[in-house]
C-alpha cells in the first residue's frame, strides 16, 4: 500500500525563525528532508520577497500562503491557481484621514510592490524590502490598486481607540489584531475572508489531501485558523494564549528545535 502524503504548514518567524532572520538550522534541514515525501508548505504574514529565501534553502516546490493567506501561489508551477484577497483602498484611505491623531505610520502591499505613506527607519525590518518595489508618498496620490492589507503603527495606548473604530466604522469589511512593540502599537488591518485556513484548504482539495493528513505548526494570533482546520495543530513553546488554548500538541521554542522536535516524534510514533 502506498504511503500517503501529508499536508504539513509551517509559520515562518517565532516557528522557524527568530528576531526577523535568524533561523533554526536543525529544523530546517530535517524539514528539507521531510519535504522529499510530504507537502511542506511555508504559511506566512510575510511577503513573497521575504520568504523566497527560505523557500529555496528548502528546495520546497509547493504553493506559499502569503500574507496570512491573503496571497497563495506556486512560484514552482505557474498552472496552480493562485488565490488573491485584497481590501478595498478607498477606506484605507479614509482610515488615515479619520485618525491622523493616532497613526504615525501605515504601509500597504499588492503582491511585491510596497506602498508607505512616510519615509522611517524605525519601521523598516517590518518592510521587507529586498526585492520589492517601494513606492513613498500621500496614499491617494501613490496607491491605485486594493492592496493585500495594511500595517497600521499608532501611537502607545491607541489599540482600544483603533480596533472600536475599525469595528464599528468597517463591521463587515475589515479584521484588526495587534502585533507586540515597545515603540508602538503595531496592527494588522486584513479583509474577512483572510486567514492561513482559507489558504491550506485551498491547497489541500488542489492536491486532493484529506484533513486526517494535515499538520500544522505555529506560535501566533494569526495561525489559530490554520490550527483549528488541520487534523494535527502544534504550538510552539511561548505561543499566543489563544493559539495554546487550540493545539492538540505543544513543542518547545524556535531556539530550542521545536519544530525539529515535534516533527521527529511524530515520525517516530508513525503519525507523519
Amino acid at each position: 500500500m502506498k504511503k500517503q502524503k501529508f499536508l504539513i504548514a509551517i509559520d515562518l518567524d517565532g516557528t522557524l525563525i527568530q528576531h526577523f532572520d535568524q533561523i533554526d538550522k536543525k529544523s530546517f534541514k530535517y524539514l528539507k528532508k521531510i519535504a522529499k515525501k510530504h507537502y511542506v508548505v511555508l504559511a506566512t504574514g510575510r511577503p513573497y520577497r521575504s520568504t523566497k529565501k527560505y523557500y529555496d534553502l528548502l528546495k520546497l516546490k509547493t504553493p506559499i500562503v502569503n500574507y496570512n493567506g491573503a496571497l497563495v501561489h506556486n512560484p514552482s508551477d505557474l498552472l496552480f491557481p493562485k488565490h488573491m484577497e485584497t481590501i478595498n483602498r478607498q477606506h484605507i484611505f479614509t482610515i488615515i484621514r479619520d485618525n491622523k491623531d493616532i497613526i504615525l505610520n501605515i504601509f500597504s502591499e499588492v503582491e511585491d510592490d510596497i506602498y508607505l505613506w512616510k519615509q522611517d527607519d524605525s519601521i523598516k525590518h517590518y518592510l521587507h524590502k529586498d526585492g520589492g518595489n517601494l513606492h513613498i508618498g500621500e496614499f491617494e496620490e501613490i496607491l491605485h490598486e486594493n492592496p493585500n492589507g495594511a500595517i497600521v503603527f499608532s501611537k502607545n495606548g491607541s489599540e482600544s481607540k483603533l480596533a472600536n473604530y475599525i469595528s464599528n466604522k468597517f463591521t463587515n469589511e475589515f479584521k484588526i489584531r495587534f502585533w507586540k512593540s515597545d515603540s508602538f502599537v503595531i496592527s494588522e488591518i486584513y479583509s474577512h475572508n483572510t486567514s492561513k485556513a482559507v489558504g491550506l484548504k485551498h491547497i489541500a482539495e488542489y492536491y486532493d489531501i484529506k484533513i486526517k493528513n494535515t499538520i500544522a505548526i505555529g506560535d501566533g494570533h494569526n495561525d489559530i485558523e490554520m490550527i483549528e482546520y488541520v487534523n494535527t495543530g502544534i504550538a510552539m513553546g511561548n505561543s499566543h494564549s489563544e493559539l495554546l488554548a487550540k493545539a492538540n500538541i505543544l513543542t518547545d521554542t524556535v531556539d530550542n528545535h521545536g519544530v525539529y522536535k515535534v516533527l521527529k516524534k511524530l515520525k517516530k510514533e508513525k503519525q507523519l
